[in-house]
C-alpha cells in the first residue's frame, strides 16, 4: 500500500480543520490564536490546560503538535493518546490522526484493523485524507476484506473533494476496470485532474495516455510535455526509467 498522504503534507490540512470547531473553549481558542502567530509553545501551554479539563479540539491540537513536533518534543504515544482522546468524541481529524497512528505503529502497536475502524469514522465525516486511506485499505485488503467497489466508492468520494491522489487512483479504477467498468475517457479524465496539482504518477499516466491515445486524441507534443513534468517531480524507480526512454524514443 502507498504511504500514508498524512506523512507527505498534512500539516496544513490538520490546521484548518482544527479551527472549524464552533465550540472550542476560551484556553483552545488562545492557544489556536498562539499557533497562528507561531507561538508554539505558548500554544502547547494553552491546549495542554484545555485539554486536561476535557475540550475535545484541545486534545486533539495537543496530539497533533505531539504528532509533528510543533512546540514540543515529538511524542508518539503522546499524540496516540490525546487523538483517542479526541477522536472518541467525534473529532473527524482525531479519528483520522489515530487510525494513522494505529496504521504505521506510531504510539501504539500497529493494528491494520484497528486503523480502518478509524478510518472509517473519520471519512465518514468527510475527512477526504480518510476516505482516500480507506479506499486504500479496501483496494489492497489492509486490515478488512479486498472489495474493489467499495475502494472505488471511496476514492471518489474523496477525489470529488479535490485530492489528487484520490483522483489518480479513481483514474486507475477506470482504467484498470476495478470497482467499475473499464472507461479510458474516464480515467484519462481523473488522470489529468490529478496531474494539474503536479502529482508524478498522474502526470507519468497522463503522459503515456497521450502517447498512446487512450482516452484522448494520440499527442506526441502532450505526451512529452507530461512525461517531462512527471519527472521534475520526482518521478522515480521503473516508471522515471521508462519515461526518459519515451521521451528519447519521441524526440
Amino acid at each position: 500500500m502507498k504511504r500514508l498522504i498524512l506523512f507527505i503534507s498534512l500539516w496544513a490540512v490538520f490546521s484548518v480543520a482544527a479551527l472549524n470547531s464552533q465550540n472550542i473553549s476560551p484556553l483552545t481558542a488562545l492557544g489556536e490564536e498562539a499557533f497562528r502567530a507561531k507561538k508554539y509553545r505558548t500554544a502547547v501551554e494553552y491546549f495542554s490546560q484545555a485539554a486536561e479539563e476535557g475540550d475535545a479540539q484541545a486534545q486533539y491540537r495537543l496530539g497533533e503538535c505531539y504528532f509533528f513536533k510543533k512546540g514540543v518534543r515529538r511524542d508518539y504515544k503522546k499524540a496516540a493518546y490525546w487523538s483517542e482522546k479526541a477522536a472518541q468524541k467525534g473529532i473527524a481529524s482525531a479519528q483520522y490522526l489515530l487510525g494513522a497512528c494505529y496504521y504505521k505503529g506510531k504510539g501504539v502497536k500497529k493494528d491494520a484493523r484497528e486503523a480502518v475502524v478509524w478510518f472509517d469514522k473519520a471519512a465518514r465525516q468527510g475527512v477526504a485524507v480518510a476516505q482516500q486511506e480507506l479506499g486504500s485499505c479496501y483496494a489492497n485488503g489492509f486490515g478488512v476484506e479486498k472489495n474493489d467497489t467499495t475502494a472505488m466508492r471511496w476514492f471518489s468520494e474523496a477525489a470529488r473533494q479535490g485530492l489528487a491522489e484520490a483522483q489518480f487512483a479513481l483514474g486507475a479504477c477506470f482504467y484498470e476496470g476495478k470497482g467499475v467498468e473499464k472507461d479510458t475517457d474516464k480515467a484519462f479524465y481523473w488522470y489529468r485532474k490529478a496531474a494539474y496539482q503536479e502529482l508524478a504518477e498522474a502526470q507519468y499516466f497522463l503522459g503515456m495516455s497521450y502517447y498512446s491515445g487512450l482516452g484522448v486524441e494520440q499527442d506526441n507534443t502532450q505526451a512529452i510535455k507530461w512525461l517531462e513534468k512527471a519527472l521534475e517531480n520526482g518521478l522515480d524507480g521503473d516508471r522515471a526509467a521508462v519515461a526518459r526512454d519515451m521521451i528519447r524514443r519521441i524526440d
